[in-house]
């Protein structure tokens, strides 16, 4: 696959020489998306997770590696992505985390936050805040089903191999965690216009809707759910492709995840997110009934659960679809172990 990337680059400069228009619509819209939206919303939490690496304050609040990589986790899982790609990427420079494992990990806590599927996918793509609670049941649940098992797997007693980098005072810390934030946010506005380029690209001469959002959702998320979002579907059906869609983040994405973890292997990593979208929004689509009459879209209480699934058999088709994408996922980790 490396070797086909520089190929793959002149045929991205080839495109945008061929078509400049649509170039040029495309970097528009991913400048106005990282400028609008990602910048001011990223750029604090950034600020905050560089203050506090520089500051030791993770290593002092959390002596042991589990806590940390606990402690990083729920951040990363409530503050979004790219932040955990951040974290991971710093835990696995410290040493606390092996790379094995947080290449495993990566796809699972570098996922879209609660805020994101309450504000942009619940709020404005389908109008109503009560379809937040189906997503993040089927969002989140295989999340913590699968990061559990890799959290307790190996030596209890691990420490770290390097004592850290050496702590400096505030006002260098300060100064250090803006440069570096701000660096950092160029690095993802231009996946952002990456993605948004070969987008537009990718979408000259498509005119099946159904083809286009399907498009969009793997290259960009954003643009992607909006797409999905405004197809001539049911509810139920829109409201699991959206978090299925949320759950695998598109490659711009995974694009920022590699700016902030150079060691990602970029294949496996999308393998597992397609797999980990799969099962969210298939799980979200089963779950979609059980939830009552909060709108005028669902149905009746007593007409829901006479319909739905019983809970336990939901549960036990949650873990064995969970138990086999882990399955999946350390079967693909062994063999990369061998080679």
């Amino acid at each position: 696959m490396k070797r086909l990337l520089p190929f793959a680059s002149l045929l991205m400069l080839l495109l945008i020489l061929l078509f400049p228009i649509e170039s040029l619509s495309g970097a528009k819209a991913g400048l106005s998306l990282w400028w609008n939206s990602v910048f001011p919303a990223l750029l604090p939490s950034f600020i905050c997770l560089k203050l506090t690496e520089k500051l030791g304050l993770l290593r002092t609040a959390f002596p042991r590696p589990r806590g940390r990589l606990g402690a990083s986790m729920a951040f990363s899982l409530l503050s979004g992505a790219p932040n955990g790609a951040k974290l991971m990427g710093a835990l696995t420079r410290a040493g606390t985390v092996p790379d094995s494992m947080g290449q495993r990990l990566l796809p699972l806590v570098n996922a879209i936050s609660p805020a994101f599927l309450l504000t942009i996918i619940a709020s404005d793509r389908l109008k109503n805040k009560a379809l937040f609670r189906p997503m993040a049941a089927a969002f989140y649940g295989p999340i913590l089903c699968l990061s559990l098992p890799l959290l307790t797997h190996g030596k209890k007693n691990s420490a770290d191999r390097e004592a850290g980098p050496a702590l400096c005072s505030f006002p260098d810390a300060l100064s250090a965690a803006i440069e570096e934030s701000m660096l950092d946010m160029l690095r993802i506005g231009g996946c952002i216009l990456f993605a948004c380029t070969l987008l537009s690209l990718a979408r000259r001469g498509v005119t099946d809707p159904f083809a286009a959002a399907a498009l969009s959702g793997f290259l960009e998320v954003s643009t992607g759910t909006a797409a999905i979002a405004a197809l001539p579907l049911s509810l139920r059906l829109r409201t699991a492709l959206l978090a299925g869609t949320a759950a695998f983040g598109g490659l711009s994405l995974a694009l920022q995840a590699l700016c902030c973890y150079p060691n990602l292997k970029l294949l496996p990593y999308l393998l597992r997110k397609l797999l980990l979208g799969a099962a969210v929004g298939g799980l979200c689509y089963a779950l979609f009934p059980l939830f009552p009459a909060l709108s005028s879209v669902f149905a009746a209480r007593d007409q829901v659960l006479s319909r739905a699934l019983s809970l336990g058999a939901l549960a036990l088709s949650s873990a064995l679809s969970t138990g086999f994408l882990f399955l999946l996922s350390l079967m693909a980790g062994g063999k990369r172990a061998k080679n």
